[in-house]
This record gives structure tokens, C-alpha cells and sequence, in this order.
């Protein structure tokens, strides 16, 4: 599920909050229109009840007096006629004169209106032939005679005015959501603005600027102060943390150097004496040997990544040709490889790159540690090169189980470890050196899938057309720097 954004609920809560007000209104202006039309007809279904009691002489003996009565009150729009209550009394009394002679006890606006009075007599509204009608009904005593006085008004010009209005409010309401939400859009962004300082300000954090760097709470308000204090309380001991962790690595691998090139080279010089020894003895100091070797490129693997925290790791970086450090670091690897090391040969026109001799044979020996790990023993493992016009890739090729698409990044970080390495020990620092490196001579080390199987590790530097004459050191002051101190 998707991350909701903190503005975009804002901006749907406040235009929701407004059209759920519009709508309420245009729902009470609705009811009211409605409740007054109701008060309105039964105000004048009293006055004319009164009124006709009043005219009304008490001894009125015949309808055509009534019926004369009646028409002074009814109108074309507000009819009004007499019900008798008895069954033996006199028929139904509507209005006379020129504009009710077409209405009868069959007319359909009075058939419909006594249909509806049967089952209320309350005022209430019904609809006929496209127009609207209130219709009520009140008892009377004229002359002793008991009737009920009807009524029938019609209210559809009244009734098309407030549906004009109601579509008019509509309108209405629909422009000024349109304002309120380009509005709310505003004042929402002003709102989260210090948030997004406080974005800023993270993403130029790092791990060098732990010490130095705060979030301002100047001008904060108020909500966002207690946030403030409590990262800038984080960052605190986040930098006390980092700065213990990276005086640790430094010091011991700084400590561990030294007895670790002791033992490397005490174990190489009885090696040349191996005649004296016997089988089992060169064997054992043949693994003291290698074992010290893997160590010392462990150690030197997290001096750079203390040199790295610390800014202070330093490249020399000069014009070279790429095949030339691949072919140096076969002749020193490939005594120890057991024949597996591999060198393909050199490309026709390829180009030289700009890069630490030293780093790039370092990133090239971790990668040929790497394969050697976690490919078959008997499998081949090749070195080879390949150029084009903007891009040198040195490549380091095995034969292995290869490196799922979902892991290739992860396994360039720091003490990360994909999930084909089965039990084979590691510590997941090569690999996140290899990267530092590369990004600092101005590369990139990537792993794909190789033609035949396993996996393809690239380094990645940009061509440099132009030659240098600048010398290339030698093997034997690799393996000095190699083990120098920091």
C-alpha cells in the first residue's frame, strides 16, 4: 500500500469538510423553503376560515350564498370549496363566476385534491400534470350546518423559483470549492513549509557532519519544536555512537596490522625453508599463510572504511592502462588460485582510465576473493577487459550460483550478504569496499549474469582518450603499501 501524503489528506479532508457544509446548507435551505410554504398555508387556511365565519350571516339558508361568500375567497391560485358532512345534505359548494365556471365535483384538480384529503387532512404536497399543489382541509359550522372547508393552492411558480435558487447555490457552491481548495492548497503548503525545511535539512546530513549540523527550532512553531529537540537530542548521541565506532575500527585495525604482517611474513619465510619440514608442518603453515593474508585484507578493508567515515581517505589517482593492473594482479594471484585465475586477452583499441593503481587492484583482489568463496573449487574464474568509447569495464567472472536480481544492490552495502553464500564464512565488507572505492575514483561496480552462469562483478571507470608516460609501480611495492600503516 502506497504512502499516503500528508498534504494531499489536508487539501481531501478540508474540500470534503466544505462540500459537506455546502451540502448541509442546500439541505436546511430546502427544509425551510418547505416549512415555510407549510406555515404559510395554514395561515391562510385560518384567516380564511375566520373570515368566512365572520361573512357568513347565521341564518344563510341556501348555497348560492355560500357559493358567493366563497368566490371572494378563492383565486385562481388558491382555490377553496365546501364538503359536506352529512350524506343528506346539500352537494358540494365551489366558487361561482367567471373564473371557476369550468370547475366541478368532477374537475380533475378537485377529484385529485378530495383523493388526497381521504387519507390526510393535514396540509401536505402532491404533484398533478407537472405542477404543484398543497392541499388541507379544516372543519366549519355555517348555519348550524357542519362542512369541511377545502383547500387546493397552487405553488408551482413558487416551487420553480426555489429550484432556481437551489441550482444557483449549486453553482455557487461548486465555484467557491474551486477557490476554498486552490486556497486550502495554499495555506496548507505555508502550513507544512517548516516540515519541509526540516526535510532539507536532513537530506544534508551525513555521517561527516553528525558533530556540527542541527535542526533550527528558530521561527518553528510551536507543534514542531518538541519534534526539533527530541531529533537534535538523536543526533546527539547518534554522533557520540559514530565517533566511538570509528575511533574502535581505527585503533584495532591499526593494532591488528602490525602482528598480522608479523605473522604473514615469519609464515612466508619458513615457507622457503619448507624442505626442512615435514607434510603436515607445510600444510599448516601454508593455511597460517593464507589465513594471515585474508586477515590483512580484512583489516585493510575496514581502514579504508574508517578513512572513509572520517574524510579522510586519500586516492592517487593518475592515467593507467586497465589491462596492464589485470595482468599485474594474475601474475600475484595465480600461485595461490590453484590454475583457476583466468586472463582473457586484451581488447584491440581499448582506452586508459584515470584511477589509483593501488585501490583499483584492491577492489580487483576482493572481487577474485569473492569468486574463489562462493564458486565450485574446480571452476575457472577470468579476468578480462572490455572498452568503448566512454565506459572501461574490468570484469571477474565465475562459474558460481550467480546473484539474484533482488539482491545485487544489498550486497554492496556494509555487512550485507546475499542468500547464495550457503555456510561459507564472510564477513560482507569486500564488497561495500569495493563500492566506496570505485564511487571515489569516479566509477561504479555492478553484478550481472554471466553468458555462461555465475556472475559477471564489473568495475566501471570512464575512458580517458589521452596517454600518459607516467611509470607504473611495481609488483613488490604493491605488496609494501599493501601492508603498510594507515
Amino acid at each position: 500500500m502506497p504512502a499516503s501524503s500528508i498534504r494531499r489528506h489536508l487539501q481531501a479532508t478540508s474540500l470534503l469538510a466544505v462540500l459537506a457544509g455546502y451540502v448541509v446548507l442546500l439541505g436546511v435551505n430546502r427544509e425551510l423553503s418547505g416549512r415555510l410554504r407549510y406555515d404559510r398555508h395554514v395561515a391562510q387556511a385560518e384567516a380564511a376560515r375566520e373570515v368566512l365565519e365572520r361573512l357568513a350571516p347565521a341564518d344563510v339558508d341556501t348555497p348560492a350564498e355560500l357559493q358567493e361568500l366563497l368566490s371572494e375567497l378563492a383565486t385562481p391560485t388558491w382555490m377553496v370549496w365546501l364538503q359536506p358532512q352529512r350524506a343528506k345534505g346539500p352537494p358540494l359548494l365551489l366558487p361561482v363566476g367567471p373564473l371557476f365556471e369550468d370547475y366541478s365535483a368532477t374537475h380533475p384538480l378537485i377529484a385529485a385534491a378530495a383523493k388526497e384529503l381521504l387519507q390526510s387532512s393535514r396540509p401536505h404536497e402532491f404533484e398533478l400534470a407537472g405542477r404543484s399543489y398543497f392541499t388541507s382541509a379544516i372543519p366549519i359550522r355555517l348555519a348550524g350546518q357542519p362542512y369541511q372547508l377545502r383547500f387546493v393552492q397552487d405553488f408551482s411558480l413558487q416551487h420553480a423559483q426555489e429550484q432556481q435558487l437551489q441550482l444557483l447555490l449549486i453553482a455557487v457552491a461548486g465555484m467557491t470549492a474551486l477557490f476554498t481548495s486552490a486556497l486550502l492548497r495554499l495555506v496548507i503548503h505555508r502550513g507544512l513549509m517548516p516540515l519541509e525545511v526540516f526535510s532539507e535539512s536532513l537530506k544534508g546530513m551525513t555521517s561527516t557532519s553528525l558533530s556540527t549540523e542541527r535542526l533550527s527550532l528558530k521561527g518553528q512553531p510551536q507543534e514542531l519544536r518538541p519534534i526539533g529537540t527530541a531529533f537534535n537530542d538523536l543526533l546527539d548521541r547518534l554522533s557520540e555512537a559514530w565517533e566511538h565506532q570509528r575511533t574502535f575500527v581505527n585503533g584495532v585495525s591499526h593494532e591488528l596490522r602490525t602482528p598480522i604482517t608479523l605473522i604473514s611474513g615469519y609464515s612466508r619465510r619458513l615457507l622457503r625453508h619448507r624442505d626442512q619440514l615435514s607434510t603436515a608442518d607445510q600444510e599448516q603453515l601454508q593455511l597460517v599463510a593464507e589465513e594471515s593474508d585474508s586477515m590483512g585484507r580484512l583489516v585493510n578493508d575496514l581502514l579504508e572504511i574508517a578513512r572513509d567515515d572520517a574524510g579522510r581517505l586519500q586516492l592517487e589517482c593518475r592515467q593507467l592502462d586497465p589491462y596492464a593492473v589485470l595482468s599485474d594482479l594474475f601474475s600475484r594471484l595465480q600461485a595461490s588460485s590453484n590454475g583457476r585465475l583466468r586472463l582473457l586477452p586484451a581488447p584491440v583499441g581499448y582506452a586508459e582510465v584515470s584511477a589509483d593503481p593501488e585501490r583499483l587492484s584492491q577492489c580487483l583482489t576482493n572481487l577474485v576473493e569473492n569468486a574463489s568463496k562462493y564458486s565450485p573449487p574446480a571452476s575457472p574464474i577470468e579476468l578480462c577487459l572490455s572498452s568503448d568509447a566512454e565506459v572501461v569495464v574490468l570484469h571477474v567472472i565465475d562459474h558460481g550460483p550467480g546473484v539474484p536480481a533482488e539482491e545485487r544492490q544489498q550486497i554492496f552495502e556494509r555487512f550485507r550478504r546475499g542468500s547464495t553464500t550457503g555456510g561459507v564464512s564472510g564477513h560482507g565488507i569486500g564488497l561495500a569496499v569495493v563500492k566506496t572505492l570505485m564511487e571515489r575514483m569516479g566509477g561504479s561496480v555492478a553484478v550481472v549474469d554471466a553468458p555462461a552462469g555465475g556472475a559477471d562483478f564489473q568495475l566501471r571507470l570512464p575512458a580517458v582518450l589521452t596517454a600518459s608516460s607516467e611509470p607504473r609501480p611495481s609488483r613488490n611495492e604493491s605488496l609494501r603499501r599493501w601492508f603498510s600503516a594507515g
